[in-house]
């Protein structure tokens, strides 16, 4: 890999993340470590918005079921459980992409 930075040309060297040693640089991106043999992927992309999803998701529920508790019966629970539910086939659909990318 090759990176253009302030008029010099570098060499960025891939290392393995849980030994250190240097890899092939012409390996594929999902690579078996000679030294550890630990398999190195890339990250996921979708990793972050399926703990984000997940979590607004967890908090709009428990935020209406915890109003439902201390008996408050407004219309605005209503509007709490519907974008809860939006959230959670939001949740879905980033699920399928995030095990579809490979988790």
């Amino acid at each position: 890999m090759l990176r253009f930075g302030s008029g010099t040309l570098e060499v960025m060297v891939r290392r393995c993340p849980y030994c250190g040693s240097m890899l092939d640089e012409e390996a594929p991106e999902t690579v078996e470590c000679p030294t550890c043999r630990n398999i190195i992927r890339p990250p996921n992309p979708y990793a972050r918005r399926f703990i984000f999803s997940a979590l607004i998701t967890a908090v709009l529920y428990l935020v209406a079921m915890g109003t439902m508790l201390v008996s408050d019966t407004g219309a605005w629970i209503f509007v709490i459980f519907g974008l809860a539910t939006l959230s959670g086939v939001y949740l879905l659909y980033v699920m399928y992409c995030f095990f579809k990318a490979g988790a």
